[in-house]
């Protein structure tokens, strides 16, 4: 029923290299946005001195570290010294990428949308990796890269994003100190700005290329104490059975590939758990019938993907451990898909 197209050594070399760049690149970025969030300057004092100051580029308050002298020079020439070294690092770096972008392309492992990994990238840099995590179809993206191997377009084929803001995550140090966007409309049109909210759902954003991003958010039967009610403050919260399986989830990472062979770091939730979920979804006698059928053989999939190519996952093992999923919830996944994977497994 599923077919798997394997990487080859090229790609498999190709694959590790782009997440080592980018994992790299990373490094150095929040390295310089956190190290020179501010700028150093001299004031002259009425009484005639300098003082060497130092603003905060976002909300531009001023710490004085002194006269200017030998000492305070150094400091001053130290820090426009190391500046521009790390400035260097990340042109150099952004030169790998673009040239690795080529490179991806031509190995044929350029494989998830463009808005997605865009998206990620902004999420990356702004270390928001484990607050907004994508769910639904594009998470496959994530399973597949990881597995190395590429799935049939058929099951990947989709036109909108499902974005997760974990309500028991707050933001990171990184985005309050360096972003001043608390909204969804306005961190999405960081990466394209013609993302618009919709007005008949406003968890709903869509491009000029009827790209949709919906951005979920849980609303409070499932929220936790530690929530960050400014963040996304745009948004309508949703309140969706089987919502809290999602936010209790444990979190999978990994590099994925985007077709115009750009990288982003993607975080979803475990496969295994995705696979669970999936199938409670679509047995529910209000799920649309079209959608129903692709939760199953999404279930099935990633099933099938786990027990082939991710021997570190027992799924024996870790379904009787689960505790944030209902046992009835899980025993039917064991059930239906796992004990009966050998009828589609061809």
């Amino acid at each position: 029923m599923f077919k798997f197209y394997e990487y080859t050594d090229l790609q498999i070399k190709q694959k590790h290299n782009s997440k080592m760049l980018y994992a790299s690149y990373l490094e150095v970025l929040h390295l310089y946005n956190l190290q020179f969030r501010y700028k150093m300057l001299w004031q002259k004092h009425k009484d005639g001195y300098q003082l060497l100051a130092k603003e905060n580029l976002k909300t531009g308050k001023r710490e004085y570290l002194g006269r200017r002298d030998e000492e305070t020079q150094k400091i001053a020439d130290a820090f426009r010294g190391s500046k521009q070294q790390i400035k260097e690092r990340l042109k150099n770096l952004k030169e790998k990428l673009k040239r690795d972008a080529k490179l991806n392309k031509i190995e044929g492992i350029a494989r998830a949308p463009k808005e997605l990994v865009s998206l990620f990238q902004k999420i990356n840099e702004l270390d928001l990796d484990d607050k907004l995590i994508v769910i639904g179809t594009n998470s496959l993206y994530a399973y597949e890269s990881k597995a190395g191997i590429m799935l049939e377009e058929e099951h990947l084929a989709t036109h909108d994003i499902d974005i997760l803001n974990r309500k028991d995550k707050g933001v990171s140090f990184m985005f309050n100190a360096i972003s001043d966007t608390s909204t969804a409309l306005a961190l999405l049109q960081l990466v394209d700005t013609s993302f618009y909210q919709s007005p008949k759902a406003p968890y709903r954003f869509i491009n000029k290329d009827g790209v949709w991003i919906e951005m979920i958010v849980p609303s409070m039967d499932v929220m936790h104490e530690n929530i960050q009610k400014d963040f996304f403050s745009d948004v309508t919260p949703l309140a969706l059975k089987g919502l809290q399986w999602l936010e209790n989830a444990r979190l999978f990472k990994e590099t994925i590939i985007g077709l115009d062979g750009k990288s982003a770091n993607i975080t979803t939730i475990h496969p295994l758990e995705y696979a669970i979920y999936k199938n409670w979804l679509g047995q529910r006698e209000d799920r649309d019938f079209l959608k129903h059928t692709r939760d199953i053989e999404q279930s099935k999939l990633v099933t099938k993907i786990i027990t082939e190519y991710m021997p570190n996952i027992d799924i024996e093992e870790e379904t009787s451990d689960l505790k944030h999923i209902t046992k009835e919830v899980v025993d039917d996944y064991v059930k239906k898909i796992y004990n009966a994977r050998g009828t589609y497994s061809s």
